[in-house]
């Protein structure tokens, strides 16, 4: 429709654009009198009714009741976003130094980070955010700690990145160990686990064991079986979420049907999780729009997603969610922006 350089094409796309921008703002069925006094289109308010009707039949407005104005599409708001990305990178001054400074003096606790990470988000934005946390198999290890603790039998396994981060997972050995017999294998433990990824520590575990001589250190053995019974367990993606009050704030969110399922899709968090994926496979700017989403409780929501990541490898996703009527213009480049911000935290 827009491909066309005639000044025909041209104005519908102006138009567009204005009717996305104006509803954006207000919330409100844009009519073409109100477009003709408000935006310097140069056409009449006749020629504007007539390019609006066109734009209805091709699916991106719609009229809610004939009185009315009009209202866009998700059609419409995929148009509008496409056109805006290229030119729309950047934040300002001030919300540039409040992520920058909000990093600088950063927990070294991972989970921390990323909570944090979702408040500043949904500060800055004003609707719902979401951080997805790292994959402890996705980090690169420096070092492993066992801590004893009260229960028989568990262990409690701490890992350091080398960027500093810090995750734990609660596992159970085959029996009773003292602190200083955990310490031990934990030393030996980590000649494996050194500047590796889980993966990489797996097989270097497995390699070890296969050896005869281990069979013949007890304790080494024991560390190694300590260590590959942490390793083999994935663990489920730790998502944070922030703001939800904030996104009830919108009008869109005044429909109680609307509103429960924004509700849903924040406390399920399956549906983002899936819908997230795809920016860590893309591994960069990802914006779903309504109906875009596979997922029916997302039917009414947009997603703005960036990951973040450590050297050339993707970590996890940071997001906001909020009706399809977002602030697109702002929204992206601060999501783009604080994935970028952590991104430089995680650093090894």
């Amino acid at each position: 429709m827009f491909d066309s350089s005639d000044g025909l094409a041209r104005r519908r796309r102006n138009l567009l654009l204005a009717v996305v921008q104006d509803f954006i703002a207000s919330a409100e069925p844009v009519g073409s009198l109100h477009l003709t006094s408000k935006y310097n289109l140069g056409v009449r308010a006749a020629t504007i009714r007539s390019l609006m009707a066109e734009l209805e039949v091709e699916g991106y407005l719609h009229q809610p009741h004939t009185s009315a104005g009009r209202v866009p599409t998700d059609k419409a708001f995929r148009f509008y976003v496409d056109s805006i990305i290229p030119n729309q990178r950047y934040i300002g001054f001030r919300e540039r130094t409040q992520i920058e400074f909000h990093y600088s003096e950063r927990a070294k606790d991972l989970s921390e980070v990323m909570r944090d990470t979702s408040r500043l988000l949904a500060l800055l934005t004003g609707q719902a955010a979401v951080v997805v946390a790292p994959r402890l198999e996705s980090v690169i290890l420096e070092r492993v700690n066992f801590v004893r603790v009260m229960r028989p039998r568990q262990v409690l396994a701490i890992f350091v990145a080398q960027a500093g981060s810090i995750q734990s997972r609660l596992i159970e050995a085959d029996q009773d160990y003292s602190q200083d017999e955990l310490d031990r294998m934990a030393n030996y433990l980590n000649r494996c686990i050194n500047g590796q990824t889980i993966e990489g520590a797996r097989r270097r575990i497995e390699q070890a064991l296969s050896e005869e001589r281990a069979r013949y250190d007890n304790l080494a053995r024991a560390a190694l079986t300590l260590g590959d019974a942490v390793i083999s367990r994935p663990a489920p993606a730790e998502v944070y979420v922030e703001g939800n009050a904030q996104a009830l704030d919108q009008p869109e969110f005044s429909d109680v049907n609307k509103l429960k399922d924004l509700l849903r899709a924040l406390e399920d968090k399956t549906a983002l999780l899936n819908l997230l994926e795809r920016s860590l496979n893309g591994f960069g700017l990802m914006v779903s729009i309504g109906s875009e989403n596979v997922d029916v409780r997302l039917s009414d929501l947009s997603v703005v997603a960036a990951a973040y990541a450590s050297g050339a490898a993707p970590l996890g996703s940071v997001a906001v969610v909020g009706p399809v009527r977002m602030d697109y213009d702002r929204v992206i480049p601060l999501v783009d922006y604080t994935a970028k911000a952590l991104s430089r935290v995680l650093e090894p």
